[in-house]
């Protein structure tokens, strides 16, 4: 089964499920369910599982969408698109919460070692030591993306802030996670995500790792759309990365990621016990886990790192494409009292 959120101009986000090059419009059947968080807490996805919760809703007359138009559709707001697979209650943005995981294989762990004494000139070894603690069962990298509306879908504007150092794009497998009736935490299923990083700053001091991954108007994305866990082979999955710059791709990478990639010994299962024992998931709440990259853009494969106009075109395995633009971050004058004090 794999579902999907999209937005219809005049009718705003819809959740919709995939049958073959078809999409299914769910919101438009009774009993009406408005996003995968609706599906799931408000009409018995936490109770009998999301399969069910959709097998109860009667499709017949649903009205159909192209998914292949709304694939190409990413980025224009004026027909219908996709949006974040998984999103908050507009009400309630805490509802979603966003964790990621880092230096979770072995390329990614070696080249933020290598970067980090370049930019230092000094030796240093928090990256090889984080990689090889986790393989032995230690505690794993884990950090938030605070701002769950700074997560957009398919298609969807990430800012640059103008203080970016080196903006790098990172290529990623992504769980999503309910909290069913019975108190358990509950793999609903997959996607794909990029976790966007100022990767200069990071390099200059590990310190700065929140603001290197946290800024407003667009830091991460994710699509687009999610497989039911049951429904997706998570052990080796391929993934691709090409930035395309004035028309022209301009860096392109392949990896693998999945469990059998992992530098961990329960796999999966030891990111998600090291979140949830000491952030136990909430009633009423999604969870989003990005696994770490197993691509990783060195200096010399994107010398300056993304630039305003360029196109980040991702691709994952079962899952599809998700593409995102780099755009121009915000002007505010929002500091001007403070500077005249």
């Amino acid at each position: 089964m794999k579902l999907l959120q999209f937005a219809q101009p005049g009718k705003g986000a819809r959740l919709g499920l995939v049958e073959g090059s078809d999409v299914l419009d769910l919101t438009a059947c009774g009993p009406h369910p408005a996003s995968l968080h609706d599906l799931y807490y408000r009409h018995g996805g936490n109770e009998n599982g999301i399969a069910s919760a959709v097998q109860a809703i009667n499709t017949r007359d649903a009205p159909r969408l192209s998914l292949n138009d709304l694939l190409d559709s990413a980025g224009d707001f004026d027909q219908p698109h996709l949006i974040s697979p998984a999103t908050a209650p507009r009400d309630a943005p805490h509802k979603l919460r966003i964790w990621l995981a880092g230096v979770t294989h072995e390329d990614s762990a070696k080249l933020r070692e290598i970067e980090a004494k370049q930019a230092t000139g000094e030796t240093v070894n928090v990256y090889d030591q984080k990689y090889r603690e986790c393989a032995q069962g230690g505690m794993p990298e884990l950090f938030a993306k605070n701002d769950s509306v700074a997560l957009v879908g398919p298609g969807g504007p990430i800012s640059r802030p103008n203080n970016t150092r080196r903006l790098v794009p990172e290529t990623e497998l992504v769980t999503l996670y309910g909290l069913n009736a019975a108190g358990q935490i509950d793999r609903l299923g997959y996607t794909g995500g990029n976790d966007y990083t100022d990767n200069g700053i990071e390099a200059e001091n590990p310190l700065n790792l929140p603001q290197a991954k946290n800024w407003s108007y667009g830091c991460a994305s994710l699509g687009p759309l999610m497989v039911a866990d049951s429904a997706y082979d998570s052990r080796s999955v391929v993934v691709s990365c090409k930035v395309i710059r004035n028309g022209m791709c301009i860096a392109h990478k392949e990896g693998r990621t999945g469990q059998n990639h992992l530098n961990m010994p329960d796999g999966l299962f030891h990111l998600e016990r090291s979140l949830f024992s000491r952030l136990p998931l909430e009633p009423d709440t999604l969870q989003i886990l990005y696994w770490g990259t197993p691509i990783v853009f060195s200096d010399r494969d994107l010398e300056t790192g993304l630039r305003e106009g360029d196109r980040v075109c991702m691709a994952f395995e079962g899952i599809g494409p998700l593409e995102n633009l780099i755009v121009p971050f915000p002007h505010t004058d929002q500091l001007q009292w403070l500077e005249r004090q």
